[in-house]
């Protein structure tokens, strides 16, 4: 093969791979690579910036500061109701309280809205002194209007027997204020003021039934108010242990009928009631009412030293206790 067509072939090939080189770069600026693929995930909190704002509330109208007027009696007694007439701007929650002269303006006791009308019926406090009627703005606690107020104490008495029966009822005359919910109590001497045993409501009139405390020793009758717990008056009472006797026999078989003879206070819910003698007092076995008459039949437990009981239907006290053995 001569030189020229040699040479020829060499520049066309040479020619054919520049072709294929530029055709390869065309096609990398056509095709981007695509970028791996990421997956979109929740936040765990939504930022409060991206939260929707409040709705805007109602704005208020600014508040009345004119001044208020009272008038109420001079003096009025402890724990009752008094009208109290009164003129002011009747601002929203507006209130009129009695209150201690020196007490801050954001103190208020028994009170009621202005809205619910005019004159208003106020609480007088239970307790007696030199008080003060006010008018108050809710908002600002401003004081409107002042009106003095004298309270005077209720008196109290009572009619009663200075002795009672544990667990006995008895008849109370009294005379006192007798306001809602009032009542009077006959408890234990120690017990601290503001607590109650048995007890009955004032407005039943005069005489009132009440039951002693079942615990013989020092009592007192008291008045107690509703508002307050106070007591307004107190009348001491011994209470005394009631005599009771059993009659029974000495033995009897297990699960036998025994026949309990008794003399006692009969009070509403006694018992008797016959018990292994380790069972605590307080418990109770086979039994039968008191209200059954003076001779009961009751079931023996097992085989053991026993006891019969008089119970307290209130309570559950032991009030008397006689020993028997059952035998197999």
């Amino acid at each position: 093969m001569s030189e020229s067509p040699r040479r020829n072939r060499v520049i066309a090939i040479i020619i054919a791979v520049l072709l294929l080189l530029l055709l390869l770069v065309r096609c990398q600026k056509k095709t981007p690579v695509m970028p791996e693929p990421v997956t979109a995930t929740a936040p765990a909190v939504i930022p409060s910036a991206v939260s929707a704002p409040p709705a805007p509330g109602k704005p208020q109208p600014d508040e009345v500061l004119t001044p208020a007027t009272l008038e109420v009696p001079a003096q009025v007694n402890a724990g009752t109701s008094f009208s109290v007439k009164w003129t002011g701007p009747n601002n929203a929650k507006d209130y009129i309280t009695v209150v201690r002269r020196d007490a801050p303006a954001s103190v208020y006791a028994n009170y009621e809205d202005t809205s619910k009308g005019n004159p208003l019926l106020l609480l007088a406090p239970i307790e007696a002194g030199e008080w003060e009627v006010r008018y108050v703005t809710t908002r600002s606690k401003t004081v409107l209007g002042r009106a003095p107020l004298r309270v005077v104490a209720n008196a109290v008495t009572f009619a009663a027997p200075a002795e009672v029966v544990a667990g006995t009822t008895v008849q109370v005359g009294w005379t006192g204020p007798n306001n809602a919910g009032d009542y009077l109590t006959l408890v234990p001497q120690n017990l601290p003021d503001g607590q109650y045993g048995n007890y009955t409501y004032t407005t039943k009139g005069s005489p009132l039934t009440l039951t002693a405390p079942i615990a013989a020793g020092d009592s007192e009758l008291r008045y107690m108010t509703a508002q307050g717990a106070k007591v307004l008056g107190r009348f001491p009472v011994r209470v005394v242990a009631a005599a009771i006797e059993i009659d029974a026999p000495a033995t009897a078989s297990a699960g036998s009928k025994v026949t309990v003879k008794w003399t006692g206070p009969n009070n509403p819910g006694d018992y008797i009631t016959i018990v292994p003698q380790s069972l605590p007092d307080g418990q109770y076995a086979a039994y039968a009412n008191t209200d059954n008459g003076p001779s009961l039949t009751i079931a023996a437990p097992k085989t053991g030293l026993a006891e019969i009981r008089y119970m307290s239907g209130q309570g559950a006290k032991v009030l008397q206790r006689r020993s028997i053995i059952i035998t197999p």
